[in-house]
């Protein structure tokens, strides 16, 4: 009969490497879809987000084999297994803490370079591929509903119009005197876009930012508790193994 404490070892141990399965297998589907969106985008995608969505995809992955892992081990109560398990969570615990620190340093160290006015400047001032330029930034205004680098008043500094991607009504309508006229409204009401891409960018890259933080902080709590179960558990099977072989030698020995 086995004792209380392993099979409650076993069935939540069993239980947070099925949460990280689950978790990793999310991770992973994530990374493939941005990956494909960003290659139907490729004047929206760096090597710096290729680089990270590697990592994450590998890390994904990473994770779903370790838990199998930690699963088997503990079903089949294998030590050697547990002992491997909680190997791969030590290092990809330490992994993932390397890299956050990383993160975070590096986005200090870059936070104050704006690669998004270079891009919009770029917009008025190459001649080569103008509307390769001007379809990125009206699908930019258009889907984050802000107008210019800080506000509209940015096309006024370069002598351009504002455009049609910076009002709401206008934008969606093919070309054409529809398109014109509410466009023209639009200019003559004020009606456009307030807010500049540059804040509406960083706000969304904050949010997304502490999401990314307090999902790592709460998955790398379970990565840790899988390591302690697993220690725990390996220990707790030696340990009445040992008692029983030891009982066992002395019944027979008697």
């Amino acid at each position: 009969m086995k004792s209380r404490s392993i099979r409650c070892m076993k069935f939540f141990l069993t239980l947070f490497n099925i949460i990280c399965i689950l978790f990793g297998l999310i991770l992973m589907g994530v990374c493939v879809m941005n990956m494909r969106e960003k290659k139907s985008r490729p004047e929206q995608q760096s090597a710096l987000s290729r680089g990270v969505l590697s990592f994450l995809l590998t890390l994904g992955l990473c994770l779903v084999v370790t838990a199998v892992l930690g699963c088997i081990g503990a079903l089949r109560e294998h030590v050697k297994i547990l002992y491997v398990h909680a190997s791969f969570f030590i290092f990809l615990v330490s992994v993932e803490l390397i890299v956050g620190v990383g993160g975070a340093v590096l986005s200090a160290w870059m936070g104050g370079s704006s690669e998004l006015r270079v891009q919009f400047y770029r917009n008025t001032t190459i001649d080569d591929e103008p509307t390769k330029y001007q379809n990125f930034w009206d699908n930019l205004q258009s889907e984050n509903q802000c107008c210019g680098v800080d506000g509209p008043q940015d096309y006024a500094i370069i002598h351009r119009d504002i455009p049609a991607s910076c009002c709401a009504r206008a934008h969606p309508l093919r070309e054409g005197n529809a398109r014109r006229h509410l466009h023209a409204t639009c200019l003559n009401e004020r009606a456009y876009y307030m807010r500049g891409c540059e804040d509406v960018l960083r706000q969304k890259k904050a949010f997304k930012g502490n999401i990314f933080i307090a999902t790592g902080i709460i998955f790398a709590l379970v990565e840790i508790l899988c390591v302690v179960l697993a220690l725990w558990m390996a220990r707790t099977i030696r340990s009445e193994r040992r008692k029983l072989q030891a009982n066992l030698q002395a019944h027979f020995e008697t």
